[in-house]
Order: structure tokens, then C-alpha cells, then sequence
């Protein structure tokens, strides 16, 4: 997914083709070793929460402001307009 984006867990289950497995693919970007080049921190809650982070949150939320992609209190500010719909 493309930097200055975010998906949901559940769309991306839906991305590969098992839409109900969105708690696998929060426990697989939970153990992502290759954090951040294989970027996890682009998984969200589909409520625009941030979610998780294997890491510090805080990390979690300064790589995607880099990005450009702002949150505040937790959540993604511009949720809709940053989100990856293939």
C-alpha cells in the first residue's frame, strides 16, 4: 500500500482473499520482522483508531505522521481520505 495511506486489519484480510481473518492479520503485523520497510505501521482499526504496535505506539504514530498521515487522540484525523481502497 502506498506511503501517506492506511487499510483497515479488515480490508486487508479482504486484500488477500479471507475477509475474516482480520485478528490473523493483526497477529501477523504484530510479528512483521521487518518492520518498518515492510510497512505494518499502515494497519489500522477500521473505526480509524491507530491499533497496536508491536513496537512503541509512539512509534507507530510518528511513522505515519512522516507520512503524512495526521492522528490525534489515537485515531486517524483524515481516516477516509487517507484510506487504501484497492
Amino acid at each position: 500500500m502506498p506511503e501517506g495511506s492506511v487499510i483497515s486489519y479488515g480490508g486487508l484480510a479482504k486484500l488477500v482473499g479471507s475477509p475474516k481473518a482480520y485478528r490473523a492479520v493483526g497477529s501477523a503485523m504484530n510479528k512483521n520482522p521487518f518492520a518498518p520497510e515492510v510497512p505494518c505501521h499502515r494497519v489500522v482499526k477500521s473505526n480509524g483508531e491507530i491499533g497496536g504496535f508491536a513496537e512503541n505506539i509512539n512509534t507507530k504514530i510518528k511513522l505515519l505522521k512522516d507520512e503524512g498521515v495526521e492522528t490525534l487522540n489515537g485515531k486517524i484525523v483524515n481516516f477516509t481520505s487517507c484510506q487504501y481502497l484497492p
